[in-house]
Order: C-alpha cells, then structure tokens, then sequence
C-alpha cells in the first residue's frame, strides 16, 4: 500500500514540480524535493526519540506490576502495547 501511494503521489508530484521553463538547474523541482527529503529524516528522527522514550517508560515497570495488570491472555492480545514489546532501534 505504501509502495502504491508512493509511487502514484512520485508520479504525480514530480511531473508537475519539474518544469521545462527552469531548465537546466530545475531549482523548484529540486527544492520541493529536498524539502520531502528533510521532512521524511525528520519523521524518521523523531519517531526514534518517540520509540526509545517509550521503551525507557516499559523498562520502568515491574514484573508485579504488568501482572498485576493484566491477564496472561490479555498480554497476547496487546500487540505492540504489550508491556513486554519493545520497539527496535
């Protein structure tokens, strides 16, 4: 799904960013594509602060207190909320 909005929003945006009247150096193609870059390393950065604040918060917690939490079948139907999940960095 991702693959397909990519290349359909790619297709669409780059044929219309890069016009033949700023030939030969296409600043505004360029520029519009720099600016995607950045803000996808952005994401990125931020997810990776988001992710390693949320495992430090699960560390915190003790055995007693996830069990007595929830239930071992709850556990397996938590997915990744499951106290025990940590996310990979």
């Amino acid at each position: 799904m991702v693959l397909t909005a990519g290349n359909l929003f790619g297709g669409l945006l780059g044929s219309n960013i890069f016009f033949d009247s700023t030939l030969p150096r296409y600043f505004p193609g360029y520029g519009v594509s720099m600016a995607i870059m950045l803000a996808a390393a952005a994401t990125a950065f931020i997810l990776r602060v988001a992710y390693k604040r949320e495992n430090e918060r699960r560390d915190l917690l003790s055995e007693e207190e996830i069990r007595g939490t929830y239930m071992e079948s709850e556990l397996l139907e938590l997915g990744d909320k499951n106290p025990y999940f940590r996310y990979s960095l």
